[in-house]
């Protein structure tokens, strides 16, 4: 595509260099005309201050674009990656709506536009970034025996933010959706992402810039012994191993295995070639080389996404991963910086207790201490689908039983865990230490479906899965609630829903949001 620059001129689209700006020739620009084609996956990916990457599935080989939704002046072709079509779009101009069409329409369907981020270090002209977290939400595709026992819940979920956003936060527009992991059950299959994530979001996903992180149940089916979840009268006689989505545990990606034959797909999992991830730094942070864990920087927000699925099973991709997360947090220069992975280092969900579950205990004790070195201010995970949040933590590194709250919380006047509420909100630099050493661990894993410990009989030794270990969210590391209402218990929620983070230049506000549009528990901190 050919461009030419018009300096001292009013134009209705381009970036300002100067005082000039780049536009498309007429000879692209006349290729937005009447032809419009409806782009299957479509996703907006790598939004930065000046571009984004649109990625589909279908006919349709060019976007374009313009600042107005009847007025698509830029033509951009798009390039052929596997089953997708990818355009990339640069020279826009910086926390700016922008609309569009697939094809070469010159007219954007209702619902087709994107933001481009702030200029980096800033925030949101409208005053915050907002994020919308969903961990463990892709139940509209766990369909067993020709039935799912989640069918609705994940649209429920999304349906009651929609009725929060309106009535209690002035419908202020999403800026990235951010997925947890398990958004596609059981197995990670496309099919299963179509069901379970495609279908369930078409309306975000036009408009909304998604980043992911890679969860259990992304990556294929393995064999399992049954009888080490159930008491079986069978298991009397030996092992009873089925295949199950969700307990790969190897470190290698090609190792996926989406039609339970026990051999490996040779195509890697979908989730791959589904999202296209930044492994060179294109938006931000220090480039990974992969795409299985990244960073990005978002308005005043850097944004980092780890593996905790297949890395921590190899000693040596696991420490590359942590040499990296050092790289890129030392070089980080932003306001506020979150991280995202699936296995969260301080759970007691059911059949996910972080005292045990290799993934968990690999996280807290290799990642912890980096992210309290390095001023992380928020980790957010699901895998228990449930909801759990820290106090202000800094230090804990070990089993739930090694937790102090003296030694490894942020106290507040009365010597109790400060809750980091409006009263008393949570300091960027703690009162305590005088030192960015502390962060906020939230669990969000229940956007689809809730597990309880209702029914189920007691753990008998060394199991720990589909049975009652008796500590059921009652991790001491998390803020404790008033377990006599429906669906608390002492240290966590299971109720469905998700996660709204607002951020400005001083403040980060992290809600829980439940399927009614309640708000149930939130945090603050302050710079």
């Amino acid at each position: 595509m050919s461009f030419r620059k018009v300096c001292g001129t009013a134009i209705t689209l381009g970036s300002m260099l100067g005082a000039c700006q780049i536009i498309p020739e007429e000879s692209s620009l006349s290729q937005c005309g009447a032809a419009e084609q409806a782009p299957e996956r479509l996703l907006l990916q790598q939004v930065s201050a000046d571009g984004i990457t649109l990625k589909w599935r279908g006919a349709a080989d060019a976007v374009c674009v313009g600042a107005s939704a009847d007025a698509l002046d830029t033509y951009v072709a798009a390039t052929q990656e596997g089953d997708y079509k990818i355009a990339r779009i640069s020279g826009l101009n910086p926390d700016h709506r922008y609309f569009y069409s697939i094809g070469a329409a010159s007219r954007a369907p209702t619902g087709q536009f994107f933001q481009t981020a702030p200029p980096k270090g800033n925030t949101a002209k409208d005053g915050a970034i907002r994020m919308w977290l969903l961990g463990d939400s892709g139940t509209a595709s766990d369909t067993r025996n020709g039935k799912n026992k989640y069918a609705g819940q994940a649209q429920a979920v999304k349906e009651a933010f929609f009725r929060y956003n309106r009535e209690q936060a002035d419908n202020q527009p999403i800026d990235l959706m951010i997925l947890l992991g398990d958004n596609a059950y059981t197995a990670g299959t496309d099919q299963q992402w179509q069901a379970g994530f495609f279908d369930v979001y078409p309306e975000m996903l036009s408009s909304v810039p998604v980043y992911p992180t890679i969860g259990n149940h992304e990556m294929g089916y393995a064999l399992v012994d049954y009888c080490g979840w159930y008491d079986l009268p069978v298991c009397a006689e030996g092992p009873l191993f089925h295949y199950h989505g969700g307990i790969s545990q190897s470190a290698d990606p090609d190792s996926f295995d989406g039609d339970m034959d026990g051999k490996p797909d040779q195509t890697g999992p979908p989730y791959l070639e589904i999202f296209s991830l930044p492994t060179r730094g294109e938006v931000g942070g220090v480039a990974s080389g992969t795409e299985q864990y990244y960073s990005v920087d978002y308005g005043n927000v850097h944004l980092v996404s780890l593996d905790s699925q297949l890395t921590p099973y190899d000693e040596g991709q696991l420490q590359a991963m942590r040499d990296w997360l050092v790289d890129d947090l030392r070089s980080n220069q932003q306001d506020w910086t979150v991280v995202i992975f699936h296995h969260p280092p301080y759970s007691r969900g059911m059949n996910h207790d972080s005292d045990y579950e290799g993934a968990q205990v690999s996280m807290r004790e290799t990642f912890a201490p980096v992210f309290e070195s390095h001023g992380v201010d928020v980790i957010y995970s699901g895998h228990a689908h449930s909801y759990e949040r820290s106090w202000y933590l800094t230090g804990h590194h070990g089993s739930a039983a090694s937790f102090d709250p003296g030694k490894h919380t942020e106290l507040n006047a009365n010597g109790d865990p400060a809750l980091g509420q409006t009263d008393s909100p949570y300091q960027q630099i703690s009162r305590s230490s005088g030192v960015d050493d502390k962060a906020v661990y939230t669990v969000s894993g229940s956007a689809g479906k809730v597990t309880t410990i209702k029914g189920l009989a007691p753990c008998k030794a060394g199991q720990f899965a589909g049975c009652n270990t008796g500590t059921w969210l009652q991790h001491p590391a998390h803020r404790t609630f008033d377990s006599s209402l429906d669906g608390y218990e002492p240290n966590g929620i299971a109720r469905l829903g998700s996660v709204v983070l607002d951020i400005t230049a001083d403040r980060l506000v992290s809600r829980f949001v439940d399927v009614e549009g309640s708000v149930l528990d939130y945090f603050v901190i302050e710079k």
